[in-house]
């Protein structure tokens, strides 16, 4: 019986554990079923298996590789069972991994590796891949801010700790300045034309992916929307809406208390996305009035109310009320106890 190596169980191992063998009786998802019927493609991903290996066994930093490989695993599995796509991202994928490991090998891992964007929002992402035998790299960045997505390819030489790329023809005002300081990369953007969505930029302080699993994750305090008592208070209240809440603050406003209540209010939302990720923030002192749009078990929108304000359970603050009418006034409202 053959067995395919492949990379799924590294979602939810610690980034310690290795990768595991699996039967393709076992597969699971569109994708990973498309490639153990197809010889060409199961083929591939046996090739990809060795690849990993290599680059795993020359790598300086592992964990960096394993969290780029989580990432390209979700792109794989975007493709479904369409094998074109299949076809193409293993291709990409195999040839990344070979220069990672020829690179590596030849000492050039303070470029060539998985960096990622220092942002203290969780909305705001960029993971930049570099591979390839300097002084020349091959570069690929996927960034997004809220629901608007960039992706970016090219090729930089490096001259001492510095590096440029000049956009292509899909991008042909697009500059970006590479600049290595120690363990961290400067991207410096000239140009807000760089193919990507409104508001996506690539610009910023990047870390080695490893360095970036190791920060502590954003909280309401470190977002700056609540002090560390509410926070405390929030945590309590919200439950598992809490990381939702979290997830959520990605631009955000002052609103006004319409209930007299002398209490600070802000309106966040993330971008692209304003309709069914967004939330309102009532606060005085610890008393706490949380207004916030989830997904309910059909994928449908609706918004969970949460107060701390005994007298206020079961009462629906006129500042909520009104900012749930302006999205969908039929919107359905859970007041949790």
């Amino acid at each position: 019986m053959r067995f395919r190596l492949i990379f799924a169980a590294l979602l939810a191992l610690p980034l310690a554990a290795h990768a595991a063998s699996f039967d393709c009786t076992k597969a699971t998802g569109a994708a990973e079923k498309t490639v153990c019927a197809d010889p060409a493609l199961s083929r591939l991903d046996d090739d990809l298996g060795k690849a990993f290996v290599q680059a795993m066994s020359a790598a300086a930093n592992n964990d960096s590789l394993r969290l780029s490989q989580r990432a390209w695993l979700k792109q794989r599995d975007a493709c479904g069972s369409d094998k074109a796509c299949l076809d193409r991202v293993y291709r990409q994928r195999l040839q990344r991994l070979r220069d990672t490991a020829s690179s590596q090998a030849s000492g050039d891992s303070r470029w060539a590796q998985t960096w990622q964007l220092d942002s203290a929002n969780p909305s705001v992402n960029s993971q930049l891949d570099i591979t390839g035998k300097g002084p020349t790299y091959r570069f690929s960045m996927s960034a997004n801010n809220g629901g608007n997505m960039g992706q970016l390819d090219g090729k930089i030489t490096v001259k001492g700790d510095r590096a440029s790329f000049h956009g292509d023809a899909d991008a042909p005002s697009c500059r970006i300045d590479f600049v290595r300081v120690g363990q961290r990369l400067t991207l410096d953007q000239h140009e807000t034309d760089c193919g990507a969505g409104n508001g996506v930029y690539y610009g910023g302080n990047y870390l080695p992916a490893s360095a970036m699993a190791a920060k502590p994750k954003p909280d309401l305090v470190s977002l700056k929307l609540l002090d560390a008592a509410q926070n405390a208070q929030a945590r309590t209240l919200l439950g598992h809406d809490y990381s939702t809440l979290v997830d959520t603050v990605n631009l955000c406003g002052d609103g006004e208390d319409k209930d007299g209540l002398g209490a600070k209010v802000t309106d966040c939302f993330v971008r692209g996305l304003a309709n069914t990720n967004a939330a309102i923030v009532m606060r005085k002192g610890e008393q706490l009035w949380i207004g916030l749009l989830v997904f309910d078990a059909h994928n449908d929108s609706r918004m969970r109310y949460y107060t701390n304000v005994p007298a206020w359970k079961k009462k629906l603050p006129g500042t909520i009320k009104a900012w749930h009418d302006e999205r969908d006034p039929k919107l359905p409202i859970d007041k949790i106890p």
